[in-house]
């Protein structure tokens, strides 16, 4: 299968998400053409659908720059059983949020509903506007909008101009944001490895023994082999207290050389290492 060609792709849902706005991006950069675009939630949900599904690809967030990591793509991503999936592209989206609500006034508005990391990046925005209203959080910032419609004019949601329209919704403030330059990277989860472009980003996940110098040795081979490291994230291994996991992002692609060499130089120092991808690094 053509890493870009699918029946099915999901993306964390319900619709009016940001990640349906990526999944939009996706289709028209790489010209997919799958025929069922398919919401799903939560993230755990999605990759269990694909890493049963051979016809099927996901779109799911990963990063964002004011929260970080996105845990539960990382943690579900190194767990998947069928070892061709990978990421094979990503992007980035500006985050704007908005309060919205079928009111037309803030002073009615009695509950907030959002994800937690949305709620999170408006933090200041709700203690000077909305200081005696209850905060519940749901799995997405469009289904916050989708239960404020279902609930009345009372509930506000955190979410985006596009979860706005779908819901009919009202836009009582707009990009609330603490923080303007909010973005959120996405990945396309498929089966195969993109082939090298002109800038790549290799993903990889390892474990190292629980003792002294493990991970300076792990960093000391990619700077043996001229590897600069873009990212890493520690994990907790799940297996015992103070004993961790890394996922970390590399420049480069694993056709490259010196990656090559340095996925060698990897087996023989970790517990595993594993290739979660090599594609397209996205520019602004």
């Amino acid at each position: 299968m053509n890493i870009f060609e699918a029946e099915k792709i999901y993306f964390l849902g319900p619709e009016g998400t940001y990640a349906q706005q990526a999944m939009y991006k996706f289709i028209n950069t790489y010209n997919i053409t799958a025929k069922k675009q398919i919401p799903k939630m939560p993230i755990t949900a999605i990759i269990k659908e694909i890493d049963t599904d051979k016809n099927a690809m996901a779109v799911l967030p990963i990063e964002n720059s004011i929260e970080g990591i996105v845990r539960e793509t990382i943690d579900n991503l190194v767990k998947v059983n069928d070892p061709d999936i990978k990421i094979v592209a990503e992007t980035i989206l500006p985050i704007k949020h908005c309060l919205v609500s079928l009111s037309k006034n803030i002073t009615e508005i009695k509950f907030v509903l959002s994800h937690p990391q949305a709620l999170g990046q408006c933090s200041d925005f709700i203690f000077q506007n909305l200081k005696e209203v209850t905060i519940i959080e749901t799995s997405s910032t469009s289904e916050a909008a989708k239960l404020a419609n279902e609930k009345g004019p009372s509930y506000a949601a955190i979410a985006s101009t596009a979860a706005a329209e779908l819901f009919r919704l009202n836009i009582l403030a707009e990009q609330i944001n603490d923080i303007k330059d909010n973005k959120t990277r996405f990945i396309l989860l498929s089966r195969g490895i993109t082939p090298p472009q002109k800038n790549n980003k290799t993903s990889v996940f390892f474990s190292v023994k629980n003792q002294p110098g493990s991970l300076v040795n792990v960093l000391s081979v990619f700077y043996r082999h001229n590897i600069n490291l873009l990212y890493i994230e520690s994990r907790p291994s799940r297996r015992k207290m103070g004993e961790y996991n890394f996922y970390a992002d590399l420049e480069g692609h694993i056709q490259d050389e010196n990656i090559q060499q340095a996925m060698q130089s990897l087996d023989s120092i970790t517990n595993n290492v594993i290739l979660t991808g090599s594609y397209p690094r996205f520019e602004n």
